[in-house]
């Protein structure tokens, strides 16, 4: 089975990322993840992450970049692919969170050693430190 999904990564000027934390919401016993979503039929995925963005945030996103696709077995035979994007982190008061308890800024090295899904969330970071 194959699950889409696009996923943006705030950064700010010191290249920490910001994380949601999941702990209260957590489907699959994560406890830290990226902000994004399923990606719907019909959709591209700029389009699903714009929706998710707006809904998990109520943030209109205009400014990002695109830096990959990445494929991996997640749970089960379950295929996760991931859009994976990039953004300039603005002011967090321009933020309302709809969706997990918190948000946090961590460094990559610090995202590593968190709980999260699974292996391809790990190389979501790896892709995204290759970036910076």
């Amino acid at each position: 089975m194959l699950r889409s999904v696009a996923l943006i990564i705030f950064y700010d000027k010191d290249k920490r990322i910001l994380l949601q934390d999941r702990r209260k919401i957590s489907k699959l016993g994560e406890e830290w993840g990226y902000f994004g979503g399923r990606i719907e039929q019909g959709e591209t995925p700029e389009q699903a992450l714009m929706r998710e963005t707006k809904e998990e945030l109520s943030y209109d996103l205009k400014e990002y970049r695109f830096l990959g696709k990445l494929s991996r077995e997640s749970v089960g035979d379950m295929v996760i692919e991931r859009y994976v994007f990039v953004a300039p982190l603005p002011e967090m008061k321009q933020f309302t969170q709809h969706e997990g308890e918190a948000m946090q800024l961590f460094t990559i090295a610090e995202a590593m050693k968190l709980k999260m899904v699974s292996e391809g969330d790990r190389e979501v970071l790896q892709l995204v430190q290759k970036a910076f």
